[in-house]
C-alpha cells in the first residue's frame, strides 16, 4: 500500500522505493508551474450531440447513453456510422491548446461508454476497429509536436463491458432504467473481478505503448465502489512502475469534496491532486495540489443545443482567480464527432491566449496570494514579486496592497506597458499604495508587478 512517512519525509507508493518529499516536489514541479490546461471530451457520444430518439437531453450529454437507458449494442450500432474523425483533427486541438496558453492537455482515452480511442487488443469496441485508426496515437503525437504535456482521462466505469455491474455500486449504468422489467436481472452472470482485471489490462495498454504520459486522470468512484473495489493500490503502483514521472488524480477513491467546500480532505496515498469540478474553492485548498475542471458551457461532450457559453472575460478571470488560490485551471472543449472544435470555442480560447501572451508570467510559475483578500482583484506571487491582477480599476487609479510588515523598498510597473515605465509605490503603515498607470487597462484583467527586493 501507499504510506506517507511524515517523520522520515518520504512517500512510499506500492512496492516501489520510497519517494522523498523533494523527489515528489520535483515530479510535481512542472504541473504546479503550468496553472492552465485544456480538457477534451470526445467519443461516440459526440455523434449523439445530446439527442436520442428525438429527445433532447440537458447537462453533461456525454452521459446520453445513461440518460436514455440505451443498451450497449444498440448504442454502438447507432453511433458507429456517425463517428468519422477527419484527418488532422488532433493537430488542430494541439495548436489551439498552445495558442490559448495551456501547458498540458487531458483527453478522454475512454469515457463511461467504454469506447477506447486506442487500438485495444482486449476489445473490438475501439477506434481501430471502428474507423481503422489509432486515434489515441494521433492525439499523443500531435500534443508532443506542439511541446505540450500529455494527459489521459480514463474512466473506471464501463457501460459496454458485460461484467461491469448495473446495481448496488453507487455508480450510473444505462440498464438501471430497465430494472422494472419483470424477471429482468441485469447483473446475472456479471463478475466485477473479471471487469477489474480487464480495466487493469487496458490501463497497462495505454501506459506501455505510447511513450511517456504526464497525467493519468481517473474517473470516478462512489462511496460504495472505490479504492479496494478497483484494486487501486495495485493499479497505481503498476502505473508508476511503468511511468515513474506520471501525475495522477485521486478519483480512484471516493472524492466527496469535488463539488463542495469541504476540500480539506486530501490523502496523498489516493493520488497526487484533487479535482473540484465546476467549482472554484473560495479560499483554494491550502497545502494541497488541486485542479478546478470546468466546462465552457453546461456540458463536457458536444451538444447541438447548449449555447450557454462562458465569455473570454470569464476564462481570463477564472484563470487568475484559480492561480491566486494556488490551483490549476482545466478548461473543457467538446469537439464534434469528426473532431472539429466549434468556432465558438476557438474564439474564446484564442482570446484567452492573447491575454496570456502579454500577462502569462503573472500566472505561470506563481504561488497563491500571500497577502490576503483585496477588493480590487487578485494577487499571485513569485520570489521578490507580487502580481496585482486588477479587475475593478479604481477611479483614482490607486490600490492598496496590504503587506505586513510593510516592505523597506518597493517598485512597480504595468505588465504590457511597451515603455516599461515605473509606477508610484507609496509605502505606508498599512501596506503599499500603488498608483496604476492610466491607459494601460485591459478589458478583462490588468496586471501590475510589485517588486519587493529581499522578500520571498
Amino acid at each position: 500500500m501507499l504510506v506517507v512517512g511524515a517523520m522520515c519525509g518520504c512517500v512510499t507508493v506500492g512496492l516501489a522505493r520510497a519517494e522523498t518529499v523533494a523527489e515528489r516536489d520535483a515530479r510535481m514541479a512542472w504541473w504546479r508551474d503550468a496553472r492552465l490546461g485544456m480538457f477534451v471530451h470526445w467519443g461516440l457520444y459526440s455523434a449523439a450531440e445530446g439527442v436520442w430518439d428525438g429527445k433532447t437531453y440537458q447537462g453533461g450529454v456525454e452521459w446520453v447513453q445513461h440518460y436514455a437507458g440505451v443498451p450497449a449494442e444498440v448504442y454502438a450500432a447507432r453511433l458507429r456510422p456517425w463517428f468519422k474523425p477527419k484527418k488532422g483533427f488532433a493537430r488542430e486541438w494541439a495548436r489551439l491548446a498552445k495558442s490559448m496558453g495551456a501547458e498540458y492537455v487531458v483527453f478522454t482515452g475512454k469515457h463511461h461508454e467504454g469506447f477506447a480511442l486506442w487500438d485495444s487488443k482486449l476489445t473490438d469496441f475501439d477506434a481501430k476497429d471502428f474507423v481503422g485508426r489509432d486515434l489515441f496515437k494521433e492525439i499523443v503525437s500531435a500534443l508532443r509536436a506542439e511541446g505540450l504535456r500529455v494527459g489521459v482521462y480514463f474512466s473506471m466505469i464501463d457501460w459496454h463491458h458485460p461484467d461491469f455491474p448495473v446495481k448496488n455500486t453507487g455508480l450510473p449504468h444505462p440498464l438501471q432504467k430497465h430494472l422494472d422489467r419483470p424477471g429482468f436481472d441485469p447483473d446475472a452472470g456479471r463478475q466485477m473481478d473479471r471487469y477489474v482485471d480487464y480495466m487493469h489490462r487496458q490501463a497497462e495498454e495505454i501506459t506501455t505503448r505510447y511513450g511517456r504520459l504526464d497525467i493519468l486522470w481517473w474517473d470516478y468512484s462512489s462511496k460504495e465502489t472505490q479504492g479496494p473495489a478497483w484494486r487501486a493500490d495495485e493499479l497505481m503502483a503498476a502505473v508508476r512502475q511503468r511511468q515513474p514521472g506520471i501525475i495522477m488524480n485521486n478519483r480512484l477513491y471516493f472524492s466527496p469534496n469535488v463539488e463542495g467546500d469541504n476540500l480539506g480532505i486530501f490523502d496523498v496515498r489516493h493520488g497526487d491532486f484533487t479535482t473540484p469540478e465546476q467549482h472554484i474553492p473560495a479560499t483554494g485548498v491550502p497545502g494541497v495540489d488541486w485542479e478546478a475542471c470546468m466546462t465552457l458551457n453546461g456540458t463536457w461532450g458536444w451538444s447541438q443545443h447548449d449555447f450557454s457559453w462562458k465569455s473570454a472575460a470569464d476564462l481570463v478571470r477564472n484563470t487568475v482567480d484559480i492561480a491566486s488560490k494556488g490551483g490549476n485551471y482545466l478548461i473543457n472543449a467538446g469537439p464534434l464527432a469528426d473532431g472539429t472544435l466549434p468556432e465558438t470555442i476557438q474564439v474564446r480560447f484564442r482570446e484567452l491566449g492573447e491575454w496570456m501572451k502579454v500577462y502569462g508570467e503573472s500566472v505561470r510559475g506563481t504561488t497563491a496570494n500571500p497577502v490576503g483578500a483585496v477588493p480590487w482583484g487578485r494577487i499571485t506571487a513569485k520570489p521578490g514579486k507580487l502580481y496585482l491582477h486588477v479587475i475593478d480599476w479604481p477611479k483614482d487609479h490607486r490600490i492598496l496592497v496590504p503587506i505586513q510588515p510593510p516592505p523597506a523598498q518597493a517598485t512597480g510597473r504595468m505588465l504590457g506597458d511597451p515603455e516599461n515605465q515605473s509606477i508610484a509605490c507609496d509605502i505606508q503603515a498599512n501596506g503599499v499604495v500603488v498608483t496604476l498607470r492610466p491607459g494601460r487597462q485591459n478589458p478583462y484583467v490588468s496586471v501590475a508587478v510589485l517588486e519587493l527586493p529581499g522578500r520571498n
